[in-house]
């Protein structure tokens, strides 16, 4: 394995260092594919897009077939949240990514909607290929031990605890469980959690001082055994993406939260694949992104759930397992042995 540096901005994420941040990345990708010499194939994960320039110079070069696996579309995402204004900078950009995917043999996404919004980029459907997020659901259902995040953090002892855990930026739109604790701040025994870091959690944290909520606790990141453990003896798992933005990425834990049998809170378009999977799987409750009002009537409904909610999270597990990693890898596997032989008896 080969490692390589990368910058990673501190302070206000500006546009200027988010670019050199995923441009450092490209450099040592570079200097990487330098050092590991021709492969059977090149196979990156994007984003970041520009990523796709660097492998398509060594595709060239060595004349191999690429696969790209898109794990998230961040200029279409970018513009529909409003964070990219439409323009001349924008559209070049959205141009060079369309010709990045066309340059490809092979285009992978993680859901049919991804898939989709990339055939409209100008991949033919023949060069398109479906690959979920997998999951080892072997290894994701061993849980920590009940109580030892309860037993750290006693005052929440007896509470109804609604978390979520992850990045905090502004397209995960975790504002708006803000605007729901304040809305049922009155229910003594129901508590929120914002576990996590990112670039909007100091913005987060100025709102909730200003609504004087209690019923909010921040906390830092967590490592892999701490959030295994906060997962033990959290009730229920928020999630959300901001409307118009849930097409253009997926969240990367879900699959994870329904191995461990968590219950989950949605709130997000109708028409995400987010919102598809949840009622499909029937592991939680969804509504509207901007639903304050249903986002709370549905908090209360798990409450009143009690015990049964173990019930909920099971449906979640038994769902997860459809996309466990041994199935996922080995339908890729063979789609990349397929593209090499066409490649060999056409060369």
């Amino acid at each position: 394995m080969l490692r390589g540096y990368l910058y990673v901005p501190g302070g206000k994420l500006s546009a200027i260092r988010r670019l050199i941040h995923e441009l450092s990345f490209c450099f040592f990708a570079a200097i990487n594919f330098v050092r590991i010499g021709r492969p059977d194939a090149i196979v990156i994960f994007t984003p970041p897009f520009f990523l796709g320039l660097v492998a398509i110079f060594f595709k060239w070069i060595w004349r191999v077939p690429l696969v790209i696996n898109v794990q998230d579309l961040p200029l279409d995402a970018a513009v529909a949240l409003g964070m990219l204004k439409p323009g001349y900078l924008t559209g070049l950009l959205q141009r060079l990514e369309n010709w990045i995917y066309r340059q490809a043999d092979l285009v992978c996404s993680i859901s049919p909607t991804m898939n989709e919004n990339i055939r409209k980029k100008g991949v033919h459907s023949d060069k398109l290929k479906l690959v979920p997020n997998w999951i080892d659901v072997r290894m994701a259902e061993v849980a920590a031990q009940k109580g030892g995040f309860i037993k750290q953090h006693s005052d929440l002892a007896d509470k109804f605890l609604v978390a979520y855990a992850g990045n905090i930026g502004m397209k995960q739109g975790i504002d708006v469980l803000l605007r729901v604790a304040k809305r049922i701040e009155a229910t003594p025994d129901v508590h929120f959690l914002i576990i996590g870091e990112g670039s909007d959690k100091q913005h987060l944290m100025e709102i909730a001082k200003d609504l004087k909520l209690t019923n909010v606790t921040f906390l830092p990141f967590m490592n892999h055994v701490q959030y295994q453990t906060m997962l033990s003896d959290v009730d229920v798992v928020f999630v959300a993406q901001r409307s118009g933005a849930g097409n253009n990425f997926f969240p990367s834990k879900l699959l994870g939260l329904m191995a461990r049998s968590k219950a989950l809170l949605v709130a997000a378009d109708a028409d995400s694949e987010l919102a598809s999977v949840i009622r499909s799987s029937d592991c939680g409750l969804v509504c509207s992104y901007d639903d304050i009002d249903e986002i709370a009537k549905n908090v209360e409904k798990m409450k009143a759930l009690g015990s049964k909610i173990t019930e909920v999270g099971e449906r979640g597990r038994q769902a997860a397992t459809a996309f466990d990693r041994d199935n996922i890898l080995c339908d890729w596997r063979s789609s990349i042995l397929d593209l090499l032989r066409k490649h060999t008896l056409a060369g």
